[in-house]
């Protein structure tokens, strides 16, 4: 995916994009997909993740979270300049009035990477949730795990498609080092606990 993006191979494809959802703009459409790629902000996230650290049933897939989205922003932060892909040209000016100070959550909070929009922090983010939320209810209901995971992170990759915030390949990106990054986490996460259990047995023997 980043030699595709550092390439421009994808740029047909991002101005074909670009005039399909040019066409189709209309108010409804403006208020339905900013009210959607809200839900996605990193701030809301981060509250849904203390609200499962909060409870005791799911506080272990809560710290996953919250750890996952720190390090995917921290990582995605300093990543961006390297590739140095800037975001789409074309300005998004909503065709309805916004409430007083309402802004589209940025990509990236630190001035430096600001300009830049590959990869995604917000679709990292949006896999590692979907991946997490897919994780709590996979025993339940495997279908909705597995549904949950794919389409959360296609349905705010589109809305960021349409508010002109990010071109196709940088959702790419940012749902795979999103994924990549969790996986990781879960990983580290479940070797250390396996690791203290066996060190508790092993004085338990003692």
């Amino acid at each position: 995916m980043s030699v595709l993006a550092v390439t421009g191979i994808t740029g047909n494809l991002d101005k074909i994009v670009t005039k399909f959802i040019s066409q189709i703009r209309s108010q409804i459409l403006d208020t339905t997909f900013i009210i959607i790629t809200t839900t996605s902000d990193t701030i809301n996230l981060i509250i849904v993740g203390f609200i499962l650290t909060i409870l005791k049933r799911t506080r272990r897939f809560g710290m996953i979270l919250l750890i996952t989205l720190v390090s995917v922003t921290i990582l995605v932060t300093y990543i961006k300049p390297l590739f140095a892909i800037e975001h789409p040209s074309v300005d998004f000016k909503p065709l309805v009035i916004l409430p007083d100070k309402f802004t589209l959550e940025r990509d990236s909070f630190m001035p430096f990477a600001q300009d830049y929009s590959y990869p995604s922090n917000h679709i990292a983010s949006a896999a590692a949730f979907s991946f997490i939320v897919g994780g709590l209810s996979y025993r339940n209901s495997p279908r909705f795990a597995i549904a949950f995971l794919i389409f959360f992170p296609v349905l705010i990759g589109f809305t960021k498609l349409y508010l002109f915030q990010h071109n196709f390949i940088d959702l790419v990106g940012g749902y795979f080092f999103g994924l990549v990054i969790v996986t990781i986490i879960v990983k580290a996460l479940k070797a250390n606990e396996e690791q203290r259990i066996n060190i508790v047995d092993s004085n338990q023997r003692d």
